[in-house]
């Protein structure tokens, strides 16, 4: 049995109340991969997790969700949201996203309609694609504009979204690309907006042109054939490859409702806590038995290496405690 499936085996009996599918096993295997071998860590992360998934997490992201409701449909073509069919040289998975679309540069853009769509997206290819890989995501804001921003992007779903690609998803995302900045002058609102700013340093990069998807990748390497046109790929157009996607949601509107009814009917058991002694309890033990005089470390441990009774044997001084009676006479 190797080490993932252990650690997911573990995990489910110790935290669910029920018996865990052959599917959930193969993701939460993933969590130890994610931390990089760090278990405890992955315990975690893998219980923020259900609990995003369950009453009271992302209960406006992850539930209440349909690809054929109106809002989402809206925002298939406000929004342009295409994953690469073919990973990265280094195993990476890339996401395309274009903010706003062509067809969307006079209209308001729906951030919860835009990411709840996404994490369909995520869900369909991590049941599709349940192996470890790293994801990458260029976010393409040539056309974005303040209004965009001003006041139709609530800035509580996108914190959500980010904490949770963060901190709970079973893939890591390693990489953030904001390309074609050049014209965009309110890049800081942007990217307060999306709960971005705590990844700046390490993962978000900016970038004014979309000439730099190749350079940004490193010594990594895309497929030609994986890319749209608009980036000089030959996959076809951004706008047909999200058509497909759109059609992909359609065709898996009652599996995504499956999956969202048995998250959100899972019960996790309570948390289990160390047991720690508070002060106030050595306090009162002291006070209760205050005729024991409190031998400080270095007095004890002083006392080990005092030979002058010998019939103390090893346990030096300890034996020669003397015990004080409080009660005056």
């Amino acid at each position: 049995m190797s080490p993932a499936a252990s650690f997911a085996q573990r995990w489910a009996r110790d935290n669910l109340t029920r018996e865990a599918s052959p599917e959930e096993l193969v993701v939460l295997g993933l969590f130890p991969i994610t931390c990089e071998g760090n278990e405890a860590e992955a315990a975690k992360r893998a219980r923020r997790y259900y609990t995003a998934r369950g009453p009271g997490g992302l209960t406006e992201l992850w539930h209440k969700r349909h690809p054929d409701d109106e809002e989402i449909l809206s925002s298939c073509q406000d929004v342009y949201i295409v994953p690469l069919r073919s990973r990265s040289l280094g195993g990476r998975r890339v996401t395309l996203v274009r903010l706003p679309a062509h067809s969307a540069l006079d209209r308001p853009i729906s951030a919860k309609a835009l990411l709840s769509r996404w994490l369909m997206i995520l869900d369909i290819r991590l049941r599709d694609d349940p192996t470890p890989g790293e994801e990458v995501i260029f976010i393409d804001v040539a056309d974005l504009q303040p209004a965009h921003i001003k006041s139709h992007f609530r800035g509580t779903y996108w914190k959500d979204f980010v904490w949770c690609m963060k901190t709970a998803y079973p893939l890591r995302i390693a990489e953030v690309h904001v390309i074609n900045t050049q014209r965009l002058k309110t890049m800081s609102l942007l990217l307060l907006h999306i709960g971005l700013y705590p990844w700046r340093r390490k993962v978000v990069q900016l970038h004014g042109t979309s000439d730099s998807i190749e350079d940004a990748l490193g010594s990594d390497r895309l497929a030609v054939e994986s890319l749209p046109y608009e980036y000089g790929g030959r996959a076809g157009l951004m706008k047909d490859l999200n058509d497909e996607w759109t059609k992909k949601l359609l065709s898996n509107s009652k599996w995504l409702q499956k999956e969202e009814r048995k998250f959100y009917d899972t019960d996790l058991k309570p948390e289990g806590r160390a047991r720690t002694r508070h002060r106030s309890a050595v306090r009162t033990l002291r006070g209760s038995n205050g005729s024991y005089d409190m031998v400080t470390r270095t007095h004890s441990c002083r006392s080990l290496h005092r030979h002058d009774d010998l019939d103390e044997g090893t346990h030096g001084a300890y034996r020669t405690l003397k015990v004080t009676s409080d009660r005056v006479v």
